[in-house]
Protein backbone atom coordinates (compact mmCIF):
# COMPACT_ATOMS: atom_id res chain seq x y z
CA UNK A 1 0.00 0.00 0.00
CA UNK A 2 1.18 4.01 -0.64
CA UNK A 3 2.21 5.58 2.16
CA UNK A 4 1.72 8.96 0.47
CA UNK A 5 -1.87 10.82 -0.06
CA UNK A 6 -3.73 9.98 -3.11
CA UNK A 7 -5.59 12.06 -5.31
CA UNK A 8 -8.93 11.62 -6.38
CA UNK A 9 -10.48 12.61 -9.45
CA UNK A 10 -14.67 12.97 -9.94
CA UNK A 11 -16.11 13.56 -12.75
CA UNK A 12 -18.61 11.83 -15.48
CA UNK A 13 -17.02 13.30 -18.65
CA UNK A 14 -14.14 10.97 -19.83
CA UNK A 15 -12.13 14.03 -21.32
CA UNK A 16 -11.93 15.70 -18.08
CA UNK A 17 -10.46 12.63 -15.88
CA UNK A 18 -8.19 11.58 -18.28
CA UNK A 19 -6.20 15.39 -18.76
CA UNK A 20 -6.39 15.68 -14.71
CA UNK A 21 -5.07 12.63 -14.60
CA UNK A 22 -2.61 12.74 -16.92
CA UNK A 23 -1.18 16.09 -15.46
CA UNK A 24 -1.33 14.85 -12.26
CA UNK A 25 0.79 11.75 -12.42
CA UNK A 26 3.39 12.64 -14.64
CA UNK A 27 3.74 15.11 -11.61
CA UNK A 28 4.37 11.98 -9.50
CA UNK A 29 0.87 11.85 -8.14
CA UNK A 30 -0.96 8.68 -7.07
CA UNK A 31 -4.26 9.63 -8.52
CA UNK A 32 -7.66 7.23 -8.53
CA UNK A 33 -10.48 8.20 -11.04
CA UNK A 34 -14.27 7.97 -10.43
CA UNK A 35 -17.52 8.41 -12.76
CA UNK A 36 -19.69 9.19 -10.17
CA UNK A 37 -20.14 9.59 -6.20
CA UNK A 38 -21.17 6.27 -5.87
CA UNK A 39 -18.08 4.99 -7.35
CA UNK A 40 -15.81 7.56 -5.46
CA UNK A 41 -17.09 6.42 -2.20
CA UNK A 42 -16.07 2.98 -2.69
CA UNK A 43 -12.49 3.57 -3.87
CA UNK A 44 -12.27 6.53 -0.92
CA UNK A 45 -8.92 5.19 0.54
CA UNK A 46 -6.03 7.25 1.64
CA UNK A 47 -7.33 9.86 -0.24
CA UNK A 48 -5.76 13.49 0.81
CA UNK A 49 -7.24 15.76 -2.05
CA UNK A 50 -10.40 15.00 -4.02
CA UNK A 51 -11.46 16.97 -6.74
CA UNK A 52 -14.80 16.31 -7.77
CA UNK A 53 -17.41 18.21 -10.13
CA UNK A 54 -20.22 19.86 -8.23
CA UNK A 55 -23.11 18.32 -11.06
CA UNK A 56 -23.05 14.90 -11.47
CA UNK A 57 -25.88 12.09 -12.10
CA UNK A 58 -26.94 10.74 -9.12
CA UNK A 59 -25.67 12.61 -5.68
CA UNK A 60 -24.07 15.81 -6.31
CA UNK A 61 -20.99 17.15 -5.80
CA UNK A 62 -21.96 18.73 -2.82
CA UNK A 63 -22.97 15.99 -1.14
CA UNK A 64 -20.08 13.65 -2.00
CA UNK A 65 -18.03 16.53 -0.02
CA UNK A 66 -19.71 16.42 2.92
CA UNK A 67 -19.44 12.61 2.67
CA UNK A 68 -15.69 12.68 2.39
CA UNK A 69 -15.24 15.28 5.07
CA UNK A 70 -17.11 13.31 7.62
CA UNK A 71 -15.07 10.30 6.65
CA UNK A 72 -11.73 11.99 6.70
CA UNK A 73 -11.75 15.29 8.28
CA UNK A 74 -8.06 15.66 6.67
CA UNK A 75 -9.10 15.32 3.34
CA UNK A 76 -8.69 18.47 1.27
CA UNK A 77 -11.55 18.69 -1.25
CA UNK A 78 -11.20 20.91 -4.55
CA UNK A 79 -14.65 21.58 -6.49
CA UNK A 80 -14.49 21.76 -10.59
CA UNK A 81 -17.20 24.88 -11.39
CA UNK A 82 -18.24 25.95 -14.93
CA UNK A 83 -17.10 29.34 -16.07
CA UNK A 84 -18.53 32.38 -14.41
CA UNK A 85 -20.13 30.24 -11.24
CA UNK A 86 -19.01 32.11 -9.07
CA UNK A 87 -21.85 31.84 -6.84
CA UNK A 88 -21.60 27.97 -6.84
CA UNK A 89 -17.89 28.15 -6.16
CA UNK A 90 -18.90 30.46 -2.84
CA UNK A 91 -20.81 28.30 -1.48
CA UNK A 92 -18.60 25.56 -1.49
CA UNK A 93 -16.11 27.27 -0.01
CA UNK A 94 -18.30 27.90 2.77
CA UNK A 95 -19.39 24.32 2.92
CA UNK A 96 -15.44 22.93 2.92
CA UNK A 97 -13.81 23.17 0.15
CA UNK A 98 -10.44 24.45 0.19
CA UNK A 99 -10.06 25.92 -3.18
CA UNK A 100 -11.83 25.48 -6.95
CA UNK A 101 -11.03 25.00 -10.17
CA UNK A 102 -13.52 26.79 -13.25
CA UNK A 103 -13.58 25.68 -16.46
CA UNK A 104 -11.85 25.57 -18.75
CA UNK A 105 -8.60 24.25 -16.50
CA UNK A 106 -5.24 26.33 -16.49
CA UNK A 107 -2.89 22.92 -15.97
CA UNK A 108 -0.34 24.93 -13.86
CA UNK A 109 -3.23 26.53 -11.39
CA UNK A 110 -4.00 22.77 -10.70
CA UNK A 111 -0.57 21.37 -10.29
CA UNK A 112 -0.27 24.90 -7.65
CA UNK A 113 -3.17 23.87 -5.89
CA UNK A 114 -3.09 20.08 -5.39
CA UNK A 115 0.42 20.97 -4.41
CA UNK A 116 -0.59 23.25 -1.54
CA UNK A 117 -3.68 20.65 -0.52
CA UNK A 118 -1.38 17.43 -0.17
CA UNK A 119 0.83 19.32 2.15
CA UNK A 120 -2.46 20.74 3.98
CA UNK A 121 -3.42 17.58 4.28
CA UNK A 122 -0.16 15.96 5.39
CA UNK A 123 -0.19 18.79 8.47
CA UNK A 124 -3.18 18.30 9.62
CA UNK A 125 -3.02 14.29 9.59
CA UNK A 126 0.47 14.96 11.89
CA UNK A 127 -1.62 17.33 13.79
CA UNK A 128 -4.72 14.27 14.25
CA UNK A 129 -1.86 12.01 15.08
CA UNK A 130 -0.02 14.51 17.95
CA UNK A 131 -3.13 14.89 19.35
CA UNK A 132 -4.49 11.36 19.77
CA UNK A 133 -0.74 10.89 21.63
CA UNK A 134 -1.20 13.64 23.91
CA UNK A 135 -4.48 12.58 24.86
CA UNK A 136 -2.95 9.39 25.86
CA UNK A 137 -0.26 10.59 27.83
CA UNK A 138 -2.67 13.02 29.31
CA UNK A 139 -4.88 9.58 30.78
CA UNK A 140 -1.14 8.36 31.90
CA UNK A 141 -0.58 11.67 33.64
CA UNK A 142 -3.73 11.85 35.37
CA UNK A 143 -3.54 7.63 36.54
CA UNK A 144 -6.27 6.67 34.52
CA UNK A 145 -4.11 3.56 33.08
CA UNK A 146 -1.67 3.84 36.14
CA UNK A 147 -0.55 0.76 38.01
CA UNK A 148 0.84 0.85 41.99
CA UNK A 149 2.38 -2.82 41.60
CA UNK A 150 5.80 -2.12 39.98
CA UNK A 151 8.49 -4.17 42.11
CA UNK A 152 12.08 -5.45 40.74
CA UNK A 153 11.79 -8.83 43.10
CA UNK A 154 14.51 -10.65 44.69
CA UNK A 155 12.24 -13.95 45.46
CA UNK A 156 13.85 -17.51 43.57
CA UNK A 157 9.92 -17.98 42.57
CA UNK A 158 10.00 -14.78 40.19
CA UNK A 159 13.61 -15.28 38.49
CA UNK A 160 11.91 -16.79 35.14
CA UNK A 161 10.16 -13.38 35.15
CA UNK A 162 13.58 -11.48 36.17
CA UNK A 163 15.20 -13.74 32.80
CA UNK A 164 12.51 -12.46 30.86
CA UNK A 165 12.60 -8.77 31.56
CA UNK A 166 16.15 -9.08 31.09
CA UNK A 167 15.90 -10.84 28.01
CA UNK A 168 12.97 -8.18 26.54
CA UNK A 169 15.44 -4.99 27.94
CA UNK A 170 18.49 -6.68 25.49
CA UNK A 171 16.46 -7.33 22.65
CA UNK A 172 14.98 -3.53 22.85
CA UNK A 173 18.57 -2.48 23.21
CA UNK A 174 19.72 -4.18 19.94
CA UNK A 175 17.02 -2.52 18.00
CA UNK A 176 15.27 -5.96 16.69
CA UNK A 177 12.88 -4.79 13.55
CA UNK A 178 9.79 -6.30 15.66
CA UNK A 179 9.16 -6.47 19.30
CA UNK A 180 7.61 -10.18 20.28
CA UNK A 181 3.44 -9.78 22.04
CA UNK A 182 4.02 -10.87 25.49
CA UNK A 183 1.78 -12.91 26.91
CA UNK A 184 1.33 -12.68 31.26
CA UNK A 185 -0.44 -14.92 33.29
CA UNK A 186 -0.91 -15.67 36.82
CA UNK A 187 -3.55 -15.42 39.64
CA UNK A 188 -6.25 -12.07 39.94
CA UNK A 189 -4.10 -9.55 41.89
CA UNK A 190 -0.40 -10.63 41.34
CA UNK A 191 1.02 -7.47 39.68
CA UNK A 192 0.07 -8.68 35.81
CA UNK A 193 -0.28 -5.02 34.50
CA UNK A 194 2.41 -3.54 36.66
CA UNK A 195 5.12 -6.66 34.67
CA UNK A 196 3.11 -5.00 31.45
CA UNK A 197 4.25 -1.38 32.22
CA UNK A 198 7.62 -2.44 33.00
CA UNK A 199 7.69 -4.32 29.73
CA UNK A 200 6.58 -0.90 27.93
CA UNK A 201 9.06 1.45 29.78
CA UNK A 202 11.94 -0.76 28.53
CA UNK A 203 11.15 -1.05 25.03
CA UNK A 204 11.38 1.03 22.57
CA UNK A 205 8.18 2.23 22.42
CA UNK A 206 8.40 3.66 25.86
CA UNK A 207 8.10 7.56 24.37
CA UNK A 208 5.17 6.43 22.62
CA UNK A 209 1.56 6.00 24.13
CA UNK A 210 0.69 3.49 26.72
CA UNK A 211 -2.82 2.15 26.58
CA UNK A 212 -4.76 -0.36 28.57
CA UNK A 213 -8.24 -1.96 28.67
CA UNK A 214 -9.96 -4.68 30.14
CA UNK A 215 -11.60 -7.27 27.95
CA UNK A 216 -14.19 -8.44 30.37
CA UNK A 217 -15.58 -4.90 31.29
CA UNK A 218 -17.45 -4.37 27.83
CA UNK A 219 -19.80 -6.85 25.70
CA UNK A 220 -18.44 -8.23 22.69
CA UNK A 221 -19.42 -5.15 20.47
CA UNK A 222 -18.62 -2.81 22.88
CA UNK A 223 -15.18 -4.12 22.98
CA UNK A 224 -14.84 -4.25 18.99
CA UNK A 225 -15.75 -0.30 18.89
CA UNK A 226 -13.22 0.14 22.15
CA UNK A 227 -10.45 -1.35 20.02
CA UNK A 228 -10.88 -0.61 16.92
CA UNK A 229 -13.19 2.63 16.69
CA UNK A 230 -16.49 3.10 14.73
CA UNK A 231 -17.51 4.84 11.67
CA UNK A 232 -20.82 7.45 12.23
CA UNK A 233 -23.89 5.35 11.85
CA UNK A 234 -22.53 2.26 11.85
CA UNK A 235 -24.75 1.25 14.61
CA UNK A 236 -27.21 2.40 16.56
CA UNK A 237 -25.86 5.00 18.52
CA UNK A 238 -22.78 5.71 16.66
CA UNK A 239 -23.51 9.45 16.49
CA UNK A 240 -19.85 10.07 15.28
CA UNK A 241 -16.40 8.83 14.24
CA UNK A 242 -14.93 6.94 17.06
CA UNK A 243 -11.14 6.34 16.98
CA UNK A 244 -10.08 2.93 18.22
CA UNK A 245 -7.33 2.25 20.99
CA UNK A 246 -5.56 0.39 18.27
CA UNK A 247 -5.29 3.80 17.10
CA UNK A 248 -4.64 5.96 19.69
CA UNK A 249 -2.06 3.48 20.78
CA UNK A 250 -0.49 4.28 17.21
CA UNK A 251 3.86 3.88 17.90
CA UNK A 252 3.32 2.70 21.72
CA UNK A 253 2.23 -0.65 23.21
CA UNK A 254 -1.61 -1.64 24.09
CA UNK A 255 -2.37 -3.82 27.19
CA UNK A 256 -5.32 -6.27 26.50
CA UNK A 257 -5.94 -7.50 30.14
CA UNK A 258 -8.47 -10.35 30.64
CA UNK A 259 -7.61 -11.63 26.96
CA UNK A 260 -9.01 -15.02 28.28
CA UNK A 261 -12.35 -13.08 28.48
CA UNK A 262 -12.46 -11.97 24.75
CA UNK A 263 -15.46 -13.45 23.18
CA UNK A 264 -14.06 -15.84 20.20
CA UNK A 265 -15.56 -14.04 17.03
CA UNK A 266 -13.56 -10.73 18.16
CA UNK A 267 -10.03 -13.01 18.72
CA UNK A 268 -10.36 -13.63 14.60
CA UNK A 269 -10.35 -9.89 14.12
CA UNK A 270 -7.24 -9.55 16.91
CA UNK A 271 -5.91 -12.31 14.90
CA UNK A 272 -5.71 -10.78 11.58
CA UNK A 273 -4.28 -7.57 12.94
CA UNK A 274 -1.29 -9.45 14.51
CA UNK A 275 -0.94 -11.07 11.64
CA UNK A 276 -1.40 -8.40 9.27
CA UNK A 277 -0.68 -5.44 11.08
CA UNK A 278 -4.27 -3.74 9.45
CA UNK A 279 -7.57 -2.70 11.10
CA UNK A 280 -10.87 -1.33 9.80
CA UNK A 281 -12.99 0.43 11.79
CA UNK A 282 -16.48 -0.85 12.79
CA UNK A 283 -18.30 -0.04 9.27
CA UNK A 284 -15.68 0.78 7.64
CA UNK A 285 -13.95 0.04 4.56
CA UNK A 286 -10.86 1.73 4.57
CA UNK A 287 -7.82 -0.49 5.84
CA UNK A 288 -5.79 1.42 9.27
CA UNK A 289 -2.28 0.49 9.66
CA UNK A 290 -1.73 -1.18 13.33
CA UNK A 291 1.90 0.55 14.51
CA UNK A 292 1.14 -1.19 18.17
CA UNK A 293 3.36 -3.76 20.64
CA UNK A 294 0.38 -6.17 21.82
CA UNK A 295 0.69 -7.14 25.87
CA UNK A 296 -1.72 -9.47 27.06
CA UNK A 297 -2.41 -10.58 30.18
CA UNK A 298 -4.84 -13.34 31.59
CA UNK A 299 -5.65 -15.10 35.22
CA UNK A 300 -7.53 -18.26 33.36
CA UNK A 301 -5.65 -21.03 32.06
CA UNK A 302 -6.06 -20.52 28.22
CA UNK A 303 -5.16 -24.00 27.16
CA UNK A 304 -8.32 -25.31 28.94
CA UNK A 305 -10.05 -22.81 27.13
CA UNK A 306 -8.93 -23.88 24.11
CA UNK A 307 -10.33 -27.47 24.69
CA UNK A 308 -13.84 -25.88 25.41
CA UNK A 309 -14.10 -24.06 21.88
CA UNK A 310 -14.00 -20.81 24.09
CA UNK A 311 -10.40 -19.83 23.18
CA UNK A 312 -8.44 -19.82 19.43
CA UNK A 313 -5.66 -22.10 19.35
CA UNK A 314 -4.28 -20.07 16.56
CA UNK A 315 -4.33 -16.88 18.60
CA UNK A 316 -2.91 -18.85 21.72
CA UNK A 317 -0.13 -19.24 19.09
CA UNK A 318 0.26 -15.81 17.45
CA UNK A 319 0.39 -14.10 21.19
CA UNK A 320 2.27 -16.69 23.44
CA UNK A 321 6.12 -15.70 22.00
CA UNK A 322 7.08 -14.77 25.37
CA UNK A 323 4.96 -16.01 28.35
CA UNK A 324 5.76 -14.87 31.40
CA UNK A 325 3.86 -16.70 34.09
CA UNK A 326 3.96 -14.51 37.56
CA UNK A 327 2.86 -16.54 41.05
CA UNK A 328 1.38 -16.07 43.47
CA UNK A 329 2.28 -13.41 46.25
CA UNK A 330 2.50 -16.63 49.26
CA UNK A 331 5.61 -18.04 46.72
CA UNK A 332 6.99 -14.24 47.01
CA UNK A 333 7.48 -14.26 50.74
CA UNK A 334 10.67 -12.10 50.59
CA UNK A 335 8.93 -9.60 48.51
CA UNK A 336 6.13 -8.79 50.96
CA UNK A 337 7.90 -6.50 53.37
CA UNK A 338 9.60 -4.26 50.99
CA UNK A 339 6.65 -4.25 48.75
CA UNK A 340 4.60 -3.17 51.43
CA UNK A 341 6.75 -0.55 52.39
CA UNK A 342 6.85 0.75 48.91
CA UNK A 343 3.13 0.95 48.85
CA UNK A 344 2.94 2.47 52.62
CA UNK A 345 5.42 4.84 51.74
CA UNK A 346 3.62 6.48 48.64
CA UNK A 347 -0.03 6.24 50.47
CA UNK A 348 0.96 8.07 53.62
CA UNK A 349 2.89 10.60 51.83
CA UNK A 350 0.32 11.54 49.16
CA UNK A 351 -2.50 12.26 52.66
CA UNK A 352 0.42 14.27 54.30
CA UNK A 353 1.71 11.55 56.63
CA UNK A 354 4.68 10.13 57.77
CA UNK A 355 5.04 6.60 57.43
CA UNK A 356 7.16 5.22 60.86
CA UNK A 357 8.13 2.07 59.42
CA UNK A 358 5.95 -1.75 60.73
CA UNK A 359 6.44 -3.23 64.29
CA UNK A 360 8.08 -6.80 64.47
CA UNK A 361 4.45 -7.89 65.17
CA UNK A 362 3.05 -6.19 61.80
CA UNK A 363 5.85 -7.41 59.93
CA UNK A 364 5.18 -10.94 60.89
CA UNK A 365 1.78 -10.74 60.31
CA UNK A 366 2.75 -9.27 56.74
CA UNK A 367 4.91 -12.31 55.98
CA UNK A 368 2.64 -15.60 57.66
CA UNK A 369 -0.94 -13.95 55.91
CA UNK A 370 -1.67 -16.19 52.63
CA UNK A 371 -2.31 -13.21 50.69
CA UNK A 372 -5.29 -14.43 48.49
CA UNK A 373 -5.87 -11.49 46.46
CA UNK A 374 -2.30 -10.71 46.26
CA UNK A 375 -0.58 -7.90 45.10
CA UNK A 376 -3.54 -5.90 45.02
CA UNK A 377 -5.30 -7.03 48.53
CA UNK A 378 -1.39 -5.93 50.26
CA UNK A 379 -1.79 -3.39 48.31
CA UNK A 380 -5.14 -2.12 49.68
CA UNK A 381 -4.78 -3.29 53.19
CA UNK A 382 -1.76 -0.84 53.54
CA UNK A 383 -3.64 2.44 51.81
CA UNK A 384 -6.66 1.58 54.30
CA UNK A 385 -4.20 1.70 57.07
CA UNK A 386 -2.48 4.81 55.81
CA UNK A 387 -6.16 6.41 55.45
CA UNK A 388 -6.47 5.49 59.43
CA UNK A 389 -3.39 6.35 60.97
CA UNK A 390 -3.10 8.48 63.79
CA UNK A 391 0.69 8.97 63.80
CA UNK A 392 1.02 7.26 66.74
CA UNK A 393 4.29 5.81 65.45
CA UNK A 394 5.42 1.85 63.72
CA UNK A 395 2.36 0.67 62.37
CA UNK A 396 1.08 -2.33 64.44
CA UNK A 397 -0.42 -5.38 63.52
CA UNK A 398 -3.95 -4.39 65.12
CA UNK A 399 -3.79 -1.49 62.35
CA UNK A 400 -3.24 -3.51 59.48
CA UNK A 401 -6.48 -4.74 60.61
CA UNK A 402 -6.13 -8.25 58.36
CA UNK A 403 -8.68 -10.53 59.17
CA UNK A 404 -7.78 -13.78 61.55
CA UNK A 405 -10.49 -16.14 59.88
CA UNK A 406 -8.87 -16.08 56.40
CA UNK A 407 -5.16 -15.62 57.63
CA UNK A 408 -2.71 -18.95 57.68
CA UNK A 409 0.97 -19.28 57.72
CA UNK A 410 2.59 -20.08 54.44
CA UNK A 411 6.02 -22.50 55.11
CA UNK A 412 8.81 -22.13 52.36
CA UNK A 413 10.07 -25.63 52.52
CA UNK A 414 6.38 -28.18 53.32
CA UNK A 415 2.59 -27.38 53.39
CA UNK A 416 1.12 -26.39 56.30
CA UNK A 417 -3.04 -26.54 56.89
CA UNK A 418 -4.22 -24.74 59.97
CA UNK A 419 -7.58 -25.15 61.29
CA UNK A 420 -9.40 -21.74 60.04
CA UNK A 421 -10.77 -19.88 63.54
CA UNK A 422 -14.46 -20.11 62.53
CA UNK A 423 -14.42 -21.50 59.64
CA UNK A 424 -16.61 -24.83 60.21
CA UNK A 425 -19.31 -23.21 61.64
CA UNK A 426 -19.41 -20.70 58.65
CA UNK A 427 -18.50 -22.95 55.70
CA UNK A 428 -19.65 -26.07 56.52
CA UNK A 429 -17.62 -29.79 56.68
CA UNK A 430 -17.70 -30.27 52.93
CA UNK A 431 -16.90 -26.93 51.47
CA UNK A 432 -14.11 -26.58 54.63
CA UNK A 433 -12.50 -30.04 53.61
CA UNK A 434 -12.22 -29.30 49.52
CA UNK A 435 -10.77 -25.65 51.04
CA UNK A 436 -8.11 -28.08 53.03
CA UNK A 437 -7.71 -30.29 50.11
CA UNK A 438 -6.86 -27.98 47.69
CA UNK A 439 -4.77 -26.26 49.69
CA UNK A 440 -2.76 -28.90 50.55
CA UNK A 441 -2.41 -29.91 47.15
CA UNK A 442 -1.70 -26.84 46.20
CA UNK A 443 1.41 -25.72 48.65
CA UNK A 444 2.32 -29.80 49.01
CA UNK A 445 3.30 -29.07 44.53
CA UNK A 446 5.03 -26.19 46.00
CA UNK A 447 6.99 -27.13 48.54
CA UNK A 448 8.10 -30.42 46.48
CA UNK A 449 8.89 -28.37 43.25
CA UNK A 450 10.68 -25.83 45.37
CA UNK A 451 12.73 -28.70 46.95
CA UNK A 452 13.81 -30.09 43.43
CA UNK A 453 14.63 -26.69 41.59
CA UNK A 454 11.63 -27.57 39.69
CA UNK A 455 12.64 -30.97 38.25
CA UNK A 456 9.07 -33.08 37.86
CA UNK A 457 10.43 -36.18 37.51
CA UNK A 458 12.26 -35.80 40.75
CA UNK A 459 9.37 -34.54 42.41
CA UNK A 460 7.02 -36.73 41.19
CA UNK A 461 9.12 -39.49 42.72
CA UNK A 462 9.15 -37.92 45.94
CA UNK A 463 5.86 -37.78 45.85
CA UNK A 464 5.46 -41.47 44.63
CA UNK A 465 3.22 -40.47 41.77
CA UNK A 466 2.76 -41.11 38.14
CA UNK A 467 5.01 -38.11 36.19
CA UNK A 468 1.08 -37.83 34.29
CA UNK A 469 -0.86 -37.79 37.48
CA UNK A 470 1.96 -35.09 39.09
CA UNK A 471 1.27 -33.14 35.97
CA UNK A 472 -2.13 -33.57 35.94
CA UNK A 473 -1.91 -31.42 39.56
CA UNK A 474 0.20 -29.11 38.35
CA UNK A 475 -2.82 -28.60 35.34
CA UNK A 476 -5.08 -28.35 38.39
CA UNK A 477 -3.57 -25.44 40.10
CA UNK A 478 -2.19 -23.34 36.98
CA UNK A 479 1.36 -24.46 38.84
CA UNK A 480 4.32 -24.14 36.34
CA UNK A 481 7.83 -25.94 37.42
CA UNK A 482 9.75 -23.34 35.65
CA UNK A 483 8.64 -20.80 38.37
CA UNK A 484 10.74 -23.07 41.01
CA UNK A 485 13.98 -22.96 39.44
CA UNK A 486 16.86 -21.35 41.23
CA UNK A 487 18.35 -18.21 40.42
CA UNK A 488 21.20 -19.53 38.65
CA UNK A 489 20.75 -22.92 38.09
CA UNK A 490 22.22 -24.16 35.22
CA UNK A 491 20.74 -27.93 35.01
CA UNK A 492 18.98 -29.10 31.87
CA UNK A 493 15.66 -27.39 31.60
CA UNK A 494 12.28 -30.23 31.47
CA UNK A 495 10.39 -29.66 28.77
CA UNK A 496 7.03 -31.08 29.98
CA UNK A 497 3.24 -29.88 29.28
CA UNK A 498 1.84 -28.40 31.91
CA UNK A 499 -1.22 -27.10 29.85
CA UNK A 500 0.96 -23.09 30.44
CA UNK A 501 4.23 -23.91 29.35
CA UNK A 502 5.64 -22.88 25.71
CA UNK A 503 9.04 -24.30 26.21
CA UNK A 504 9.84 -24.82 22.95
CA UNK A 505 8.38 -21.27 21.57
CA UNK A 506 9.97 -19.86 24.46
CA UNK A 507 13.43 -22.00 24.16
CA UNK A 508 13.92 -20.62 20.14
CA UNK A 509 12.51 -16.95 21.39
CA UNK A 510 15.74 -16.78 23.57
CA UNK A 511 18.11 -18.37 21.05
CA UNK A 512 16.79 -15.76 18.87
CA UNK A 513 17.33 -12.99 21.13
CA UNK A 514 20.04 -13.54 23.16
Amino acid sequence: MSTKPRVMIVDDEDTIRNLLKSRLEREGHDVVVARNAEEAQAAFQGIGTLITDLKMPGKDGFALMAWAKEKAAATRVIVITGHGEKTVAVKALREGASDYLEKPFDLDELSHTVRRCQKEYQLQSENQDLIGRLEARVERTEGKTEDHSWYVSKAAAMAKVNEWMTVLRREAMRGEAEEPTVLITGESGTGKEGIARMIHAGSRRARGPWVAVNCANFSEQLLESELFGHEKGSFTGANTLKRGLFEIAKGGTLFLDELGEMDVKLQARLLRVLQEKMFRRVGGTADIESDVRVVAATNVNITAKITEGKFREDLYHRINRVVVEIPSLQYRKEDIIPMATQFAEKAFRTRGKTFAGFSAEAAEGLVSYSWPGNVRELQNIVERTALLDQGHGPVGFRDLAISSVRSRPVSDTAPSLTLLEGGADADGYMELKKRWVDTFEKEYLAATLTKHSGNVSASAREAKLDRSNFLRLLRRHALTSNNFRKVGDTSPMEHESTGTDTAQDLTGTVRKIA
